[in-house]
């Protein structure tokens, strides 16, 4: 078995952001020709998805993430760093998804790309491919 390790590092443009990061994951599991793909963003307030990147979705995935949990709503965090909407919007969705790796390349469905969600930015996400396999 063969792993191989990539970090990456993407800059969000605002509070709330969808950033389509297939393109990035494809280059990081360069060297595995059949597996999985291990997709973790390293911070807790921001969340990784599988789905489609359409531009109405990529704005509805936040704005239902907003009624979800309010960002103005009450949280005992925000004493420190009036964040606390996004740690708990990124605790629902998770930091992490797996994807398969066949001949060399994700093996996604016709419409799924990998998206990073931010709930607390703007700022510059650093995300971990672990790949495993042949």
């Amino acid at each position: 078995m063969k792993i191989v390790t990539k970090e990456f590092s993407v800059k969000t443009r605002s509070r709330f952001d969808s950033i389509d990061v297939t393109d990035l994951v494809a280059e990081a599991v360069q060297g595995i020709k059949d597996g999985v793909a291990h997709v973790i963003v390293k911070h807790t307030t921001c969340a990784v998805i599988i789905n489609e990147a359409e531009s109405g979705l990529m704005k509805d995935y936040l704005n239902w993430a907003k009624k979800l949990v309010p960002p103005e709503g009450e949280f005992e965090h925000n004493l420190i760093d009036n964040n606390g909407h996004a740690h708990i919007i990124s605790a629902i969705i998770g930091n992490s998804r797996i994807v398969p790796i066949t001949e060399g390349k994700l093996d996604l469905g016709t419409w799924q790309r990998v998206i990073l969600l931010e709930f607390d930015g703007p700022r510059t996400r650093t995300l971990l491919v672990k790949s495993m396999g042949e």
